[in-house]
C-alpha cells in the first residue's frame, strides 16, 4: 500500500481531471418506481443532504452550483445528525421537501441515526451510499438506495474523487428527472479546460502558499458563495492530507471578529483570501483595505502572510475546480515539507473503522490469501 503523500501524487498526476469524465459509475437499480413518479412530476421543491465529511462536501458543491444558477430547486446541506436546531422543522416534515442521506461507506453512525430519526419520511428520502450498514437498513425498509460504483476508489480518502462525484450526481439527478437541465457536456469539457485554466502561474502560487503556511495556522477567507463548498473542501485536504492547522472563516465575519487575533500573534499565521472576480464593489474595497492593514510595514504583521487567490474563470465549475486543483498542489507542497504519520484520528474519533488504515490492510492480506 502507497504512502498517503505517495498516493495523493498519483491522484493529481493521473486521476483528478480523468474523475470528469465516468459519470456513469453508480446505479439506479434499488430507487423505488415511486420515488422516481415522484421526482419526474416535480413534486420535490428542495433537497435537503444530510452526511459527514466527504459525503457531505460534495452536498454543498452541487448546492453552490444550483444556486449559483437560481435554478428554482432549493438545496440545504446538513454536516449532523440532529436536524431539530439546524433545519425548521417546517422543511423536514414538507412533503415537497426530498432528503438525501449520504454515507460513501455507508457505515458512518450520524447518516444511520438520521435514517431512522427521520422514519417518517422514509417515501421521500434517498440514501447515497456504496453499502454497509446504510445499505443494509435501506434494503431491508425498502428504502430507495442509489449506490456509488467507482471503478478506482480510494478507500481510505474518497475526499481525492469529489470531482467524480460531482459529475455523476449531476448525471443521476437528470436520470432520475429531479433536474431539467443537462450539464454532462459542460462537465466533459472540464479537463480541457483545466488545461489552460490552471496554469504555471497557479502551480507557483501553489508552492508559494506552500512556503507561506509551512508551521502557521492557515486561514482560508471567502463569501457565502465559497465558504460552504470550495474552502469546506480545502480545509479537509489541508486537514487531512497535509495534517495542517487550517480554518475556514466567512470573509466579512471574520473583519468583525476574528481578525482581532492578528493584532500580534506569537505563531505564524498563513492568510488566504479566495476572491471571486464577479464579488460586488464593497466586498473588493473591503479586501483591499484587510490586504492593507495586514501587509503593511509594522513590527506586528512579522508573523502574518497575505495571499490573494483571484478567482477568474467564467464559470463556476472552471472556477470551483481550477481553485480546488491549486489547494490539492498546495496541499501536496504542505505536506511533502513535513510528512507526518496519520494516527488515525478520524476514523477512530468518528467510530468508523471501515476507513482505518489497519482495516484496509487487514482485508487486502485476507484477499491475498485466499
Amino acid at each position: 500500500m502507497q504512502s498517503r503523500m505517495d498516493r495523493y501524487q498519483s491522484f493529481l498526476v493521473n486521476e483528478y481531471r480523468k474523475g470528469f469524465l465516468k459519470p456513469e459509475e453508480y446505479s439506479l437499480d434499488e430507487v423505488t418506481d415511486d420515488l422516481r413518479l415522484k421526482m419526474r412530476s416535480g413534486k420535490f421543491k428542495r433537497v435537503v443532504f444530510t452526511g459527514m465529511g466527504c459525503s457531505a462536501i460534495v452536498s454543498d458543491v452541487v448546492a453552490a452550483f444550483f444556486n449559483s444558477m437560481d435554478s428554482g430547486l432549493e438545496f440545504h446541506v446538513l454536516n449532523d445528525y440532529d436536524h431539530r436546531y439546524l433545519m425548521p422543522r417546517s422543511v423536514m416534515e414538507d412533503e415537497a421537501t426530498l432528503i438525501i442521506v449520504s454515507s460513501y461507506s455507508g457505515h458512518s453512525n450520524e447518516p444511520v441515526h438520521v435514517f431512522h430519526n427521520l422514519a417518517d419520511a422514509h417515501d421521500r428520502m434517498l440514501l447515497l451510499t456504496s453499502g454497509g450498514r446504510l445499505g443494509e437498513l435501506g434494503r431491508e425498509a425498502g428504502v430507495s438506495i442509489a449506490r456509488w460504483e467507482l471503478s478506482e476508489p480510494d478507500r481510505e480518502y474518497p475526499l481525492f474523487h469529489v470531482g467524480q462525484y460531482f459529475a455523476i450526481l449531476l448525471d443521476m439527478f437528470l436520470g432520475l428527472g429531479l433536474i431539467d437541465e443537462d450539464h454532462r457536456e459542460e462537465v466533459s469539457r472540464l479537463p480541457g479546460h483545466l488545461d489552460t485554466d490552471f496554469t504555471d502561474t497557479h502551480r507557483q502560487l501553489a508552492r508559494t502558499l506552500a512556503e507561506r503556511s509551512q508551521d502557521a495556522n492557515v486561514i482560508m477567507l471567502a463569501s457565502p458563495k465559497w465558504h460552504e463548498s470550495l474552502l469546506k473542501l480545502a480545509k479537509m485536504h489541508l486537514n487531512e492530507i497535509a495534517m495542517v492547522p487550517a480554518a475556514r472563516n466567512f470573509f466579512h465575519e471574520f473583519c468583525h471578529s476574528e481578525v482581532a487575533t492578528l493584532s500580534d500573534p506569537v505563531r505564524k499565521h498563513s492568510v488566504v483570501i479566495f476572491e471571486d472576480d464577479d464579488e460586488d464593489a464593497y466586498t473588493k474595497a473591503k479586501t483591499d483595505n484587510l490586504v492593507a492593514l495586514l501587509t503593511s510595514d509594522r513590527p506586528e504583521n512579522r508573523n502574518i502572510e497575505v495571499t490573494r487567490v483571484a478567482l477568474t474563470e467564467p464559470t463556476f465549475m472552471r472556477k470551483y475546480f481550477t481553485a480546488l486543483e491549486l489547494v490539492q498542489y498546495m496541499t501536496l507542497d504542505l505536506g511533502r515539507a513535513r510528512e507526518t504519520a496519520s494516527r488515525e484520528l478520524i476514523s477512530e474519533a468518528a467510530g468508523n473503522p471501515w476507513y482505518h488504515g489497519d482495516t484496509i490492510r487487514s482485508e487486502e492480506a485476507g484477499r491475498q490469501d485466499r
